[in-house]
């Protein structure tokens, strides 16, 4: 999994050129989640994220969304399924481009679960993305991360893929 992303981070980021920076941007995206060492078998969400430009190569960043994770079938042992456990992310952090539309960022703050216990765990991501411009202000959004909630409770390789807009 960790070639087969990197692989594609390198060969997308080489395709990835310059975009022209609005002052603010906000993106839609969809997530898809590997967790490790984990309960779950897989996490699909979206969020939201907000980005404001602090100096040249530095931006902050909120995200808010919803992920699920489902129950891994050998765990449950028997014909029923379980319904998969839904968390609500909500996290800060700060984006770096090194490049035109190649970044690192990390985040942190907390992943709320929505059902059963709803604990409120905390959560911290780090990884590299690129994007691709689609007109003056607009592009796709590509992220890869790990991420940590709960003190490694539930940690995950992470993708998403977003549509952004500047304003």
């Amino acid at each position: 999994m960790k070639k087969v992303l990197t692989a594609l981070f390198l060969i997308t980021g080489m395709l990835a050129h310059a975009q022209t920076a609005p002052t603010k941007t906000f993106g839609v995206g969809l997530e898809l989640g590997a967790p490790t060492n984990s309960i779950y078998n897989i996490g699909f969400g979206g969020s939201g994220k907000v980005e404001i430009p602090i100096a040249a190569p530095l931006s902050l960043s909120v995200t808010a969304g919803y992920t699920s994770f489902y129950y891994k079938s050998s765990l449950v042992g028997s014909n029923t399924s379980q319904p998969p456990a839904g968390f609500v992310p909500l996290k800060a952090g700060a984006k770096f481009y090194f490049g035109p539309g190649i970044y690192m960022e990390a985040e942190g703050g907390t992943a709320i679960e929505t059902n059963y216990n709803k604990d409120k765990l905390f959560a911290y991501a780090v990884g590299p993305g690129f994007i691709i411009p689609t007109g003056k202000h607009t592009g796709v959004d590509l992220g890869f991360r790990y991420e940590n909630w709960g003190g490694g409770r539930l940690r995950q390789t992470a993708i998403r893929a977003a549509y952004r807009i500047g304003w």
